[in-house]
């Protein structure tokens, strides 16, 4: 029994990078691209928009994603634009209300400091408005994204749309390139999901909602807009990436940084598996396909390596579990090696990818623990950019 759980190990292991993928090049070719099944509601003219902006102690950027904002091709007489602000102790709500002197459809929502979920929660009913689009205070949209986004919504059966994130990397930041190599897969993957009906999750930074299919976050809820938009999908409808609808944001000024964003949104994963176990069942079709696999399952990695490292220590006397437990040792000798490098800012990418690979799992497995006793951070504070 032991050398069977051994080898599940690693086939669960080796089916959450490299499988999973495989399957759905394979079945994104049987299913036609999205899938969609509802019907083609022919709607020529463009639905209203409510966008919603969650700030807290956003100065330095507020000002700038407003005039963003105004700036989209979209009919101005269709989209208002609402900031609530997070309990800001900066500039943020001064500048928010001088922009607002002199521009129309620009509403300040204040709140009690209490987290991005409480926040959109304490906003939402202020919202009329057909489609819903959430953007973060820090992401630069391009001017026809909404255009793009909206036009899936033609489609009677899909209930969120997610745009298209990329990182820029304009001070040449070690630590934005592993993040910007992370999120290239990341996009390949959402993708091919998308030609399911279905992606693991949309981004916070360019998502649209059918305002009706909103449920209100509950209390611990970090991750909001993966949450919402797997909660969209738990309901039966589609959840779609459309990846010409581009938006940008710079990447964090370093590692530390970096890492500790990994560790709270890895929190707020595994807390909301369990505010989304029904997507849990193989009856559901492509939804559970795409959340078990690339979701519950690459959340589960961390203890998969600790779990198959002792193993195999335990069974090298073996002359095959030997090679496999010495190659573990070189390729985490190797990451720590990439650990170190990284402090000198140049790393050779034979040791960057394995302290990269380690460094993401290591977060996932703080936040599982953070998640457990309860300590997941709610609330949250501007994110430092280049």
């Amino acid at each position: 029994m032991i050398y069977i759980f051994h080898w599940l190990l690693v086939c669960l292991i080796l089916y959450t990078y490299f499988g999973y993928p495989i399957i759905l090049i394979l079945l994104g070719k049987l299913n036609g691209k999205n899938g969609l099944s509802g019907d083609f509601t022919n709607n020529l003219e463009l639905p209203t928009v409510d966008l919603l902006i969650a700030a807290f102690n956003e100065e330095k950027v507020i000002l700038g994603k407003l005039q963003n904002a105004l700036s989209l091709d979209y009919p101005i007489d269709k989209i208002r634009i609402f900031v609530v602000s997070d309990g800001s102790s900066d500039q943020t709500n001064n500048i928010v209300e001088d922009f607002i002197k002199n521009h129309d459809g620009v509403y300040l929502i204040l709140v009690d400091r209490g987290g991005k979920a409480n926040a959109i929660n304490k906003a939402f009913p202020l919202l009329t408005s057909q489609i819903v689009l959430f953007s973060d205070a820090n992401t630069e949209l391009e001017s026809g994204a909404l255009r793009l986004l909206v036009r899936n919504f033609e489609f009677s059966d899909v209930g969120c749309v997610s745009g298209r994130l990329i990182y820029r990397n304009p001070g040449s930041v070690l630590s934005g390139v592993g993040e910007s190599f992370y999120w290239k897969f990341e996009t390949a993957l959402k993708i091919l999901e998308s030609n399911l009906g279905y992606i693991a999750g949309a981004n916070g930074a360019i998502y649209a909602i059918r305002r009706e299919l909103f449920e209100p976050f509950k209390a611990g809820t970090v991750n909001d807009d993966f949450t919402l938009s797997m909660k969209i999908v738990q309901k039966g409808y589609k959840s779609l990436y459309e990846e010409s609808a581009l938006a940008y944001e710079d990447v964090a000024p370093s590692s530390k940084s970096e890492f500790r964003r990994h560790i709270r949104d890895a929190s707020g994963h595994y807390v909301a598996i369990f505010h989304l176990w029904k997507l849990l069942n193989p009856l559901r079709g492509y939804s559970f396909l795409v959340f078990f696999s690339h979701r519950f399952l690459r959340w589960s990695v961390p203890f998969y390596l600790i779990v198959l490292f002792l193993l195999d220590a335990y069974l090298m006397d073996k002359f095959l579990y030997y090679c496999l437990f010495v190659m573990q040792l070189s390729f985490y000798a190797s990451a720590l090696l990439g650990l170190i490098m990284v402090r000198y800012g140049r790393v050779p990418f034979i040791f960057y990818a394995p302290y990269y690979f380690c460094n993401l799992n290591f977060a996932l497995f703080i936040g599982f623990f953070k998640a457990l006793v309860g300590r997941q951070i709610t609330q949250w504070n501007s994110t430092e950019r280049v």
